[in-house]
């Protein structure tokens, strides 16, 4: 065979598959293309069915729920006055005392013999002055004598004088009586000067007293501090000190608290603040649930400060009297009932998304709104509602009470609770 049909006979070789391929590949396009197509269907949009509940606003009385600590405005932490040794400790912690019951006793010697001292200093005062006393009658006394005297001697100079112009006496003589002269003068001065003194002595003395007795006050009372008692009925808090401790002045030795002023102190929404200062005078009561029992509270006032770091202002809830005494403290959950409130609309937990928002259907969509919480509270069945207050809400409106997972404005929905009524009134 020639070259020339070889090679012809080698192209048909490889043409021929790449045909078959070809007329294979147009046959499967042309048998897709005659399929039957089947009519296709329109998407439709899911319709989700809900509860509602008919809005209807009315008069309610708000509950707030408010977590408070038990703390008491009469803590008293005692501390020693003096410096001494612990004598006995007549009580423990925990345990309720009555006023001026005797708590702790320290030694009192030292005190007994620095109340000694100043009582030694107040009596030699007032015997000091007692002797000025007489020393100033006395002076009184001896001045009448020293004026007679002063009057002798002034006799002799005179007549001494006389005398010795006619020349009978000496003038020694004369010399001598005018020296015991001045001598008596001068004894008369000292002892005016001492009369004219004898006020300023005497207040000297007495400031001097009054000092005296205000060191015997000061003894007396750090005697009388040696024995701590409580300054009112309470419950001792903590105890520091033991017999035999040896205390100095300042060193704690126990807290305790009244049991009458006890209170809670509780952190107030910023909301809800306002209608808490405008009572004029009417009572806010409030409820505290601790250790499984019920505490009656009442609203006695307002923190005048805000405390670092928290975001409202503490309210205080007296307890009222009661046998029952919580710890200082302690947790606890309080609700408030707060006033009365028109135009407020009752509403389930569960038709509240988030913490201020409802649904309302509109034809037969959803339509979110924006409301303002006022509280809890409970309706005549005993459930728990919420209540809310909205501009946008009229009465009669349709409310959700389901809740979607994905509710949105414009949302399809079914109101089962008005197809119920449809189907009641055909």
């Amino acid at each position: 065979m020639s070259e020339s049909s070889t090679k012809q006979v080698n192209r048909l070789k490889w043409i021929l598959p790449i045909a078959i391929i070809l007329v294979a590949i147009l046959a499967f396009t042309a048998l897709v293309k005659s399929k039957p197509q089947a009519p296709s269907r329109p998407v439709a949009e899911k319709v989700w069915s809900v509860q509602t509940i008919s809005a209807t606003p009315g008069t309610h009385q708000p509950a707030l729920t408010l977590y408070g600590t038990v703390e008491s405005p009469r803590m008293t932490r005692m501390t020693a006055a003096v410096t001494a040794f612990i004598q006995s400790v007549d009580t423990d912690e925990g345990k309720t005392i009555s006023q001026d019951q005797l708590l702790i006793k320290l030694d009192d010697r030292d005190a007994q013999l620095q109340l000694s001292q100043r009582q030694a200093d107040v009596d030699n005062y007032l015997a000091q002055i007692e002797a000025e006393k007489v020393r100033y009658q006395s002076d009184l006394k001896s001045q009448k004598i020293e004026r007679n005297l002063q009057q002798l001697s002034l006799k002799t100079v005179e007549r001494y004088k006389n005398l010795i112009k006619r020349k009978v006496a000496s003038q020694e003589n004369l010399d001598s009586a005018r020296r015991d002269y001045q001598q008596q003068t001068l004894s008369l001065t000292q002892r005016e000067r001492s009369i004219a003194d004898h006020p300023n002595r005497l207040q000297q003395l007495e400031s001097q007293l009054k000092r005296a007795q205000s060191l015997l006050e000061a003894a007396q009372l750090d005697l009388d501090r040696t024995q701590i008692k409580a300054p009112f009925q309470g419950r001792i808090a903590t105890l520091n000190v033991s017999p035999g401790d040896r205390v100095r002045a300042g060193d704690p030795l126990l807290s305790l608290y009244s049991l009458e002023r006890l209170e809670v102190r509780a952190q107030v929404p910023s909301r809800i603040l306002p209608e808490l200062r405008d009572q004029d005078g009417m009572a806010i009561n409030a409820v505290g649930l601790i250790d499984n029992r019920a505490i009656a509270l009442k609203l006695d006032r307002i923190a005048a400060e805000v405390n670092a770091g928290r975001a409202g202002v503490d309210a205080l809830f007296k307890i009222t009297p009661s046998s029952y005494h919580p710890e200082p403290g302690r947790t606890l959950e309080i609700k408030v009932d707060l006033p009365p409130v028109r135009g407020v609309i009752p509403i389930p937990p569960v038709a509240l998304y988030g913490l201020n928002r409802v649904y309302r259907v509109v034809d037969n969509t959803l339509e979110a709104i924006q409301v303002e919480r006022l509280g809890d509270s409970y309706n005549d069945q005993g459930e728990a509602i919420v209540l809310i207050r909205s501009t946008r809400i009229q009465p009669g409106d349709r409310l959700v009470t389901t809740q979607l997972p994905n509710a949105i404005s414009g949302l399809k929905v079914k109101d089962i609770a008005a197809s119920d009524k449809a189907q009641t009134h055909e």
